[in-house]
């Protein structure tokens, strides 16, 4: 009994103390950040008693070098899905399992990744810490780098401006979206923040930011259900879903819509849902589909790579190479898409939708191993170098194939965006690039044979041409010469 009256009494103390601190903080930050501060008054955590010490207070156990002391508290700017893990461990283990979490080091991190695995830094296929980033600088190894990953990197450095462009390297590529390292030293925070990136490198251990999609500090989730937070990294020439979803006829019922207050719905069925959004087929728990947060879940293709795959598994080898395509496990992710889309679409529907896709891809896996194919060629005969391989005309053909048109073609087809797969994809893929690559090889191929062929009549010269260097054919030739002049000139006096 006594135990139990000290215990409750120990709650009460600490209930007491957190209220304190979530009154110190409101009425500070309201004076700081007024704007956080009424996000935060507006959400559902505010309403479930979630405190800011909840989200920002440092956690037992865990080593995290961005914690500091904040007015009398221990706290961190980089809130990662380890505080978000306590409320939501079931999410947090479906997006660690997902490429969105690894996505930094997928991108433009790989190739320092792998550089830090090989150096024993890390293990393969587990998330560097703060102390890995102190050891080898993250930054400074893509800044030296010359990669696919930043492809204006191959030219910059040909035309001598590889160190003086650092922008481009350091903050204004890729990893807006992708994430990168969050580097704290002697205390502070130096590289890497600000940062929203989903697959954000944090200073604890962990990889990730949840607030990429469910923006802090309200934390909606009708706003991460709305394709527009999907739209703010898919989107553009390499990655277009935004742009085909609303071209697409699901975006145009959803964009014609006054009303997107379904979203707000604790749980989307298909008779409270007018029209699917990203979060709806990728994510929802929608027609029997279950609820995940690993967004590849209900994806058959890998869409992105030079040549598309069933799904590769696991995702954390993703970033090292090692990852294999999962046929059967890619087979039980279309089963849940079709589930979806069997919501609102009869079964001959949705299968013949499915085949069409499928038929697509497959055209663009022919097409762009027969441009590789080329590329290959072009680097066996000679007439490219390979050791930078984005400086060259065929070489920066080929990225646009995989990496621009070929995307919009596949992708525009598992989106129904027609004007996406034809012109802006197979068109721009076969009619111009891979037919430049063509024209540039068999130009190139020409320039090569007339160099031989000159270079052969330097080292061995034709008969006729030996014959004009002798004494004898250069003195009749001076004859020649000479009695043309002569007549020439009498023909002028008579005149």
């Amino acid at each position: 009994m006594k135990v139990a009256i000290l215990m409750a009494f120990l709650a009460a103390i600490a209930l007491i103390s957190v209220v304190q601190a979530e009154e110190t903080c409101i009425t500070c930050h309201k004076t700081v950040t007024p704007g956080i501060v009424s996000q935060y008054e507006s959400s559902k955590m505010a309403k479930a008693g979630v405190s800011c010490l909840d989200c920002h207070g440092e956690i037992k156990g865990i080593d995290d070098p961005s914690v500091i002391n904040h007015n009398g508290y221990r706290i961190t700017p980089v809130v990662s899905p380890i505080h978000c893990q306590k409320c939501h461990p079931q999410e947090y283990q479906e997006f660690m399992n997902s490429k969105h979490a690894w996505t930094a080091l997928i991108g433009p991190f790989r190739f320092w990744y792998r550089d830090a695995v090989s150096k024993g830094l890390v293990e393969e296929g587990k998330a560097p810490d703060n102390s890995v980033f102190l050891k080898s600088d993250p930054y400074e190894f893509i800044g030296k780098s010359i990669t696919p990953l930043m492809p204006a990197s191959g030219v910059l450095a040909k035309v001598g401006l590889f160190d003086e462009v650092q922008g481009y390297k350091n903050t204004l590529n890729c990893i807006g979206c992708h994430g990168s390292p969050v580097i704290v030293k002697d205390g502070k925070i130096v590289k890497g923040w600000p940062n929203n990136g989903i697959g954000r490198l944090n200073p604890d251990g962990s990889i990730g930011s949840c607030s990429a999609c469910h923006t802090r500090h309200k934390f909606d989730k009708a706003e991460a259900r709305k394709p527009e937070t999907c739209g703010q990294c898919h989107l553009g020439p390499d990655h277009p879903q935004i742009e085909i979803y609303q071209e697409s006829k699901h975006g145009n019922i959803y964009y014609s819509l006054e009303n997107h207050s379904f979203l707000d719905e604790e749980e989307l069925t298909p008779e409270n849902t007018p029209v699917p959004t990203c979060a709806v087929c990728h994510m929802s728990g929608f027609n029997g589909a279950k609820t995940t947060h690993d967004v590849g879940s209900r994806l058959y293709w890998e869409l992105q790579p030079k040549i598309s795959t069933p799904q590769w598994y696991p995702a954390n080898l993703v970033p090292v190479g090692k990852q294999k395509p999962d046929e059967e496990r890619a087979r039980e992710n279309r089963a849940e898409m079709m589930k979806v889309c069997r919501g609102c679409h009869s079964p001959s529907w949705v299968e013949g939708y499915f085949k069409e896709f499928d038929e697509a891809v497959q055209d663009y896996n022919k097409v762009a191993k027969s441009a590789k194919a080329l590329l290959d060629k072009i680097y066996e005969e000679g007439l490219a170098d390979k050791s930078n391989q984005l400086d060259e005309y065929p070489e920066l053909m080929w990225y646009y194939i995989w990496h621009h048109d070929g995307r919009r073609w596949r992708m525009g087809a598992s989106m129904m965006g027609y004007d996406f797969t034809h012109w802006h994809g197979l068109f721009e893929t076969v009619g111009d690039k891979y037919l430049k690559m063509l024209s540039w090889y068999e130009t190139q191929k020409k320039i090569k044979a007339l160099e031989e062929r000159k270079a052969e009549q330097e080292v061995t010269p034709t008969p006729a041409a030996k014959a004009s260097k002798s004494p004898g054919f250069q003195a009749v030739a001076a004859i020649a010469v000479l009695s043309a002049l002569y007549i020439i000139q009498g023909r002028m006096r008579k005149k």
